[in-house]
């Protein structure tokens, strides 16, 4: 009985006190370390700011605080509404000026603003436009009148249009809209994925006329670049599928001419701003493939890989396994080739 008790007491005792002391609040001076060991492996956790970056980093951390309080939290609200709001924002403003690494995986579509597209490019001679059948347009340069498609029976030259418009600037807004998502009731317009996925097909369907003509297409890639760098992004690598560029005559270009175009773009682009580290392409192909058309397009970005080593980055196999339904061959020539990065296994 007394052994028991004994026993007892020599047990309980430690765990009382163990009790007492996560009972109560934890000593501030343990915490404080923990949290500076945390901080300290944060990518830069160990740099000493010095006074005029600590000076720096309060006042960014009050323009967070003032955004936070604000009538609209932008994290909160739809995109298409916080966008215009968001490039307002002082420390979008800060955070625009300062140096950042590298653009990945964008999209070759989408590296100029539509803006650019519709104020520059459509302004451009012998470009000709067409409103289809599903309220989309398409767009096309040619030295005569272009033949009637099955998806476009009725061409107009764009400068001979504007002429016949009072309101041009309207006319471009509506032209804008066609090539963006945005919208001012992105709610009502866009009710479900479906319907936001057939816009984007169809806005990207729309630009490529004006993008694979072949003079455009220079000055689109040199124009990218400069909407980078003027967030201060000195690096970029483009995902694209290297469509068929094309010139005013219909005489198309294939893929080892754009590859060639654009390394001499990056390379003018490289002299006029040195601090630019450069640019590359990631090779994508569409996923409604075969499996014997995954083949041949890996083969193909396999071979031009060697033959521009410093312009391909890689191949995109991102969803192909959707559609192909056979990893295993993917795999296989993936080990075929130690040289080619691939993007999205």
């Amino acid at each position: 009985m007394v052994n028991s008790l004994c026993l007892a007491l020599l047990t309980s005792v430690p765990l009382l006190w163990f009790v007492g002391e996560s009972a109560g609040m934890p000593d501030p001076a343990r915490r404080d370390l923990l949290m500076r060991e945390e901080a300290s492996r944060q990518t830069g956790g160990l740099l000493a700011l010095t006074a005029a970056e600590q000076k720096l980093d309060a006042d960014l951390h009050r323009l967070k605080e003032q955004e936070m309080a604000a009538t609209h939290f932008l994290p909160a609200l739809h995109f298409f509404k916080a966008k215009p709001l968001i490039e307002k924002s002082a420390i979008y403003r800060l955070l625009q000026k300062m140096p950042k690494g590298g653009a990945l995986h964008i999209h070759s579509s989408s590296l100029v603003s539509a803006e650019w597209l519709v104020k520059n490019v459509t302004y451009r001679p012998h470009c000709y436009i067409c409103f289809t059948w599903d309220n989309s347009v398409r767009f096309l340069f040619s030295n005569q009148q272009p033949f009637p498609r099955w998806d476009c029976f009725y061409w107009q030259l764009l400068e001979s249009l504007r002429a016949r418009i009072e309101d041009n600037a309207g006319f471009d807004s509506s032209l804008i809209q066609h090539l963006t998502l945005f919208t001012e009731n992105p709610d009502g317009e866009y009710p479900n994925q479906d319907v936001v996925w057939e816009k984007f097909e169809k806005a990207f369907i729309a630009a490529a006329g004006l993008i694979t003509h072949a003079p455009v297409l220079r000055d689109y890639i040199y124009k990218g670049l400069e909407e980078l760098h003027r967030d201060n992004i000195m690096y970029l690598e483009l995902r694209s599928g290297l469509s068929r560029t094309y010139e005013l005559d219909g005489t198309i270009h294939d893929k080892i001419w754009t590859l060639k175009m654009f390394q001499e773009v990056t390379s003018k682009f490289k002299q006029n701003y040195p601090e630019f580290f450069g640019a590359r392409i990631i090779i994508s192909v569409h996923r409604a493939l075969s499996v014997s058309e995954v083949k041949a397009a890996v083969t193909e970005a396999i071979q031009l890989k060697k033959d521009f080593p410093d312009v391909v980055a890689g191949f995109d196999m991102a969803r192909l396994y959707l559609v192909v339904n056979c990893l295993t061959i993917l795999y296989q020539l993936a080990a075929s080739c130690h040289n080619v990065i691939y993007f999205g296994l």
